[in-house]
């Protein structure tokens, strides 16, 4: 009888700090496109989802939605978390971001430049919030472009501007419009 008690007991407290975890769909539909699951990770403090378009993979795409749970075990703020992620992007040498928290909703933006490993441009949109047993939580958007005719004729400040202007303007408002539907199983 003891034994049993024992091991109802340390079941129970098993479960009571088991790690909260998002509750992340098989797809997403964003730009009325469907993106599937392709890539899930756990590393304890975060856990990471990737879906891109069907035939596409977590290495080769064109365009991909991730979330990230930052289950937030350091209780960072979003203002902490705005800072802590500016100051990553200076020290990295990224040129184009803005990352800025209106109400209780962190919103981003990152555009990379082309680079040795990575010929085409790429455009990161992200929306994040606390979710209350969740920890941090992250939709981010990223999309590829590649160096066209005519991106390729247009100095570093025109791409980044026609990519602000045509891209992350667009999505950040699709962003800000979209209500949350992101939570963690109970």
């Amino acid at each position: 009888m003891k034994k049993i008690l024992i091991l109802t007991t340390a079941l129970l407290l098993t479960a009571c700090v088991s790690p909260p975890q998002l509750s992340a769909p098989q797809t997403i539909t964003h730009n009325d496109k469907t993106y599937y699951q392709v890539s899930q990770q756990d590393l304890g403090n975060i856990a990471r989802y990737v879906y891109v378009n069907q035939g596409e993979s977590a290495q080769e795409w064109k365009s991909a939605v991730e979330l990230l749970q930052d289950r937030n075990w350091e209780m960072r703020t979003l203002d902490e978390r705005i800072t802590l992620r500016k100051r990553v992007y200076q020290n990295t040498g990224v040129e184009n971001f803005d990352i800025y928290r209106k109400d209780d909703t962190l919103y981003a933006f990152v555009i990379y430049e082309p680079t040795a490993a990575n010929k085409d441009w790429q455009v990161d949109v992200a929306k994040g919030k606390d979710i209350l047993h969740c920890g941090f939580v992250q939709y981010q958007y990223s999309l590829k472009v590649a160096k066209n005719k005519k991106l390729m004729n247009m100095k570093k400040n025109k791409v980044v501007n026609y990519l602000k202007k045509y891209v992350v303007d667009k999505e950040m408002q699709q962003l800000i419009q979209e209500q949350w539907s992101l939570g963690c199983l109970k």
